[in-house]
């Protein structure tokens, strides 16, 4: 059985996350500990899209980025179970994908702690690699 927004919406209200409906099937997850990051929930049938912007990329030196990408890629290999990190314009972003046919609150939960890990434990790591410390 296919999701739907109110399936969704249910998931996200149960989970005690603070959250906002930004458009009908999208809402913004926020939490104290995530430093102003936010998470945001997408439902497109068939598809359940998360995304969490973590910084923007200052100008670099030709290859002065590979530091970062290279840091970006092991984690992709090692502790990002679904999801992954991407740059996306001039922005880091991590981001999940997960099919709304049959998803259950577990499957959703996971994927909201696959992000958080990134926002918490990563983003430090990931910003100390880039030319100027940001937060």
């Amino acid at each position: 059985m296919a999701r739907t927004h109110e399936d969704i919406e249910d998931f996200i209200m149960r989970s005690g996350i603070t959250s906002t409906e930004a458009a009908p099937g999208t809402w913004l997850l926020q939490d104290d500990t995530w430093g102003g990051a936010q998470i945001v929930v997408q439902h497109t049938d068939p598809l359940v899209v998360f995304r969490c912007k973590l910084f923007e990329l200052p100008e670099m030196a030709s290859g002065g980025e590979a530091g970062l990408f290279r840091r970006m890629l092991q984690l992709n290999a090692t502790e990002m179970v679904q999801g992954a990190y991407a740059v996306e314009g001039s922005s880091v972003v991590v981001v999940e994908v997960l099919q709304s046919e049959n998803l259950d609150e577990n499957e959703f939960l996971a994927a909201v702690d696959s992000l958080t890990l990134a926002i918490v434990e990563h983003h430090d790591e990931l910003a100390a690699l880039l030319p100027t410390a940001q937060a």
